[in-house]
């Protein structure tokens, strides 16, 4: 009775669907956590880790999105106080903010542009021709003029510039977070895709068979090399 109720159990045990199932696709779920972290673990059934890798993706996103609003905002607020303290047009460039970050006034600017020009063309290699052309290019004319109303104004657009920069910096880190979740979502789908189908192909090659001769169950393992 023993032997027939444990040949019951046994049979049942693997005649389960968890634990004959076909082979997953290790292709499959490599291709699911790098489209989606998480994904690949999800269709591997394995839904602590999915919850894990979406939920780590999911901080990511949010925090991308986020920081690349607070880049808008850093913007906005240096080209409003550049226009408001230095009355520099909403317009104007991104190398003429470089400019006046960099320079308190455009008579500053082109004080430095002429002594290098003229240290360069005119004392060191005689050529007026590349002084003056070279001068026509580099130097602000009164229409793009610029002077800071105070240097405590000039300093605080500095500043604000380089918060901007530095939330530039953590969104950069941010879209490397969410390359390094992917990659580990993959290795770690592959990894666990293997580990199942070995498994699996344990217990198919598992049989067991009633031995009717001896009243009792054959068990049998079919070893491939």
């Amino acid at each position: 009775m023993r032997k027939t109720v444990l040949g019951i159990l046994i049979i049942l045990l693997l005649s389960s669907g968890s634990l004959l199932a076909e082979q997953v696709s290790t292709g499959k779920a490599m291709l699911y956590s790098a489209l989606v972290p998480g994904l690949g673990e999800m269709y591997l059934s394995d839904y602590t880790r999915a919850g894990i890798f979406l939920g780590a993706e999911i901080l990511i996103l949010a925090s991308y999105f986020r920081l690349n609003q607070e880049v808008d905002w850093k913007t906005n607020s240096y080209k409003t106080y550049a226009n408001r303290y230095a009355d520099v047009p909403f317009g104007a460039s991104d190398s003429y903010y470089r400019l006046i970050n960099n320079y308190i006034s455009s008579d500053k600017y082109n004080t430095e542009i002429e002594l290098f020009l003229r240290n360069r063309y005119i004392i060191y290699d005689y050529n007026p021709d590349l002084y003056n052309h070279y001068l026509d290019l580099y130097l602000i004319d009164d229409e793009d003029a610029w002077e800071w109303e105070s240097r405590e104004n000039w300093l605080r657009y500095r500043e604000i510039r380089r918060e901007k920069q530095r939330l530039e910096i953590y969104t950069n880190f941010a879209i490397g977070a969410a390359v390094i979740n992917r990659l580990i979502s993959v290795i770690d789908s592959a990894i666990l895709a293997r580990s199942i189908n070995r498994q699996q192909t344990f217990l198919s090659n598992l049989n067991v068979e009633p031995d009717l001769t001896r009243i009792g169950w054959t068990l049998s393992y079919e070893f491939k090399f």
